[in-house]
């Protein structure tokens, strides 16, 4: 089985470093994790010109696009800020156009973990992060399998915080 992770983070070593990682750890195959606060990432513009070819933005999101299709998983991973995923992370979702308008690339039928990390301990996000399914993974032809929130995790890398959710990992991964 052929893994991308990607986290959404800015922090290194935070909640969803740790998440992502306790879940991949526990993947047999090849596994590439991102980590998009440390890479060359450019928003679209756009142009139009991915219905022609490839996307016209020289970046990393390129390479991590490509990769994701030809994986079999995709572990999406953010932090919810002002209830709305990180603004890395939505960089790389809003790159998802070139896929959508391009019928060469698909990732049709890649299999996707959702985690998410917030400081509120209720769920007072549930709704956005439950849209997910629906958009952009679900427009995408991708199959949701598992969401993990991380409700109440205040603290960079708080692992006593994050028992629940790392409960919920071994999980999925098992059911994997």
């Amino acid at each position: 089985m052929k893994t991308v992770a990607i986290i959404g983070s800015p922090r290194k070593e935070g909640n969803c470093d740790i998440l992502v990682n306790e879940l991949v750890e526990k993947l047999e195959g090849e596994k590439d994790i991102y980590f998009l606060q440390d890479l060359d990432i450019k928003y679209c513009l756009a142009c139009q010109k991915c219905q022609e070819g490839d996307c016209i933005a020289n970046d990393d999101i390129n390479e991590i696009i490509d990769e994701m299709r030809d994986a079999d998983l995709f572990i999406f991973s953010s932090p919810i800020y002002y209830g709305q995923m990180s603004a890395q992370a939505k960089t790389l979702i809003d790159r998802f156009y070139q896929v959508s308008q391009n019928p060469d690339k698909t990732l049709k039928g890649t299999k996707v973990v959702q985690i998410y990390t917030q400081a509120d301990s209720s769920n007072s996000y549930g709704d956005y992060i439950n849209s997910m399914v629906t958009m952009p993974f679900g427009y995408m032809g991708m199959e949701v399998i598992g969401a993990v929130i991380a409700r109440g995790a205040t603290g960079k890398g708080e692992s006593s915080q994050l028992s629940e959710a790392i409960k919920e990992i071994e999980k999925i991964a098992k059911d994997l």
